[in-house]
């Protein structure tokens, strides 16, 4: 039975074929980590690092704390990490991180507002139908008697609504964990720290949100594994896609991978990946001219039509003969009702009500009011002072037909 977490469930929600690569295949992406998560990463190392000598009373300074990331940033680092936003550097990132912990520090120093029981705590939770998850809770912490808290680092670039903290699954199964290991426990407070905006978005959950929760989840879990059974992982694009380690895998962007190398997409190919890209510009180029050129072609047809329509107005002809075809001419007239923000449209409603024939239009519909322009119920008084308020256009048009 497959030991489920919030994480592995968030990247089914995310994309079920990322989800296939990284937990049914166990595929190793080819792609290295996004700076954006080695960011996080490290700035979670430092503060677990920090807590840690705080449980033993040993509260270093914030140069030291500087000190330890920048340690930990250098020996961490590949040159395999992607930095995604073209206008940022990892040194940008480096800078943030380090701003975060700055800000951290003087916020909490020294760090004894509370016990601190766990760091990186490992959770396990029991769940109906016999379905098991595990996390890991960054600080585990003790207020007072049956009174614990549970912190949970962020370094994203935004702070969610309330709403999103008082619905967030990984929150309540953490709830659900501290509750199952120490039942004793009354109160949980659940804290998430965005960093980079020294801010606290602190939420609880109640027994009702927590069954709803357990429901939720478990209906999730055996949506997966009956994915799973079916081998059904279809793609799912969106803007996480930049940022996926399994993107040069992804039948959706690999061939925007195997075209720099000059890899055919298929084994049965006639042509290499990068003729393939070429051939999808060339396509592209090919409908650009055949664009520019179908609206080259309706403004000369444009003006042959207009030559032959002064043609017969002057001369009277209403039929032109060509060697294979006739031309025949004629104009329908376009009634069109002056729009709601035209002082005229509020003129036409109050005669149409004034003249008690606003029943007869059905609330201002263009093709009643043309239907009744033409018929016998309104008066040619009537119809005189209505077609005032109208906007007229002639239509000429064009027929062909062959000899």
């Amino acid at each position: 039975m497959p030991l489920y977490s919030h994480s592995r469930l968030g990247t089914y929600e995310n994309c079920p074929f990322q989800y296939k690569l990284r937990y049914v295949n166990k595929v190793k992406p080819l792609l290295g980590n996004s700076i954006e998560s080695f960011m996080g990463s490290m700035v979670h190392d430092s503060l677990e690092w920090l807590y840690k000598l705080a449980q033993d009373s040993n509260v270093v300074s914030k140069e030291t704390l500087l000190e330890k990331y920048d340690k930990l940033w250098n020996e961490n680092w590949t040159d395999t990490i992607r930095v995604v936003k073209k206008d940022l550097t990892a040194d940008n990132f480096k800078e943030t991180g380090q701003t975060c912990l700055e800000m951290y520090y003087d916020r909490y120093h020294p760090f004894d507002q509370s016990i601190t029981i766990g760091l990186e705590e490992r959770m396990m939770i029991e769940l109906p139908e016999n379905k098991k998850m595990q996390g890991y809770i960054d600080r585990l912490d003790k207020i007072g008697d049956g009174h614990f808290a549970v912190h949970d680092y962020k370094t994203s670039n935004r702070v969610p609504p309330q709403s999103k903290a008082d619905k967030d699954r990984q929150l309540g199964l953490y709830a659900l964990a501290v509750h199952q290991r120490y039942p004793e426990v009354k109160k949980i407070d659940l804290i998430w720290h965005y960093v980079r905006f020294d801010e606290e978005v602190c939420s609880s959950r109640d027994q009702k949100q927590l069954d709803s929760m357990i429901s939720s989840t478990v209906s999730l879990i055996k949506e997966v594994e009956a994915a799973t059974e079916r081998k059904d992982f279809p793609t799912k694009t969106s803007m996480l896609c930049n940022w996926c380690e399994f993107k040069a895998q992804c039948p959706e962007y690999s061939h925007q991978y195997a075209s720099q190398n000059d890899a055919p997409t298929l084994s049965t190919t006639t042509i290499t990946a990068l003729q393939a890209a070429e051939t999808v510009d060339k396509l592209i180029e090919l409908k650009e001219k055949k664009k520019n050129l179908s609206s080259d072609m309706d403004a000369m047809m444009e003006t042959l039509e207009s030559q032959l329509f002064n043609y017969s107005k002057e001369s009277g002809h209403t039929v032109v003969f060509g060697k294979d075809y006739k031309a025949s001419f004629n104009t329908s007239e376009s009634v069109k009702i002056p729009s709601k923000k035209d002082l005229k449209r509020y003129e036409l409603e109050s005669s149409l009500k004034e003249l008690e024939l606003w029943d007869d239009v059905q609330e201002m519909s263009v093709w009643k009011v043309k239907s009744m322009l033409k018929s016998d119920n309104w008066s040619e008084e009537q119809k005189e002072k209505i077609s005032n308020f109208l906007d007229k256009s002639e239509n000429p048009r064009i027929s062909l037909k062959k000899l």
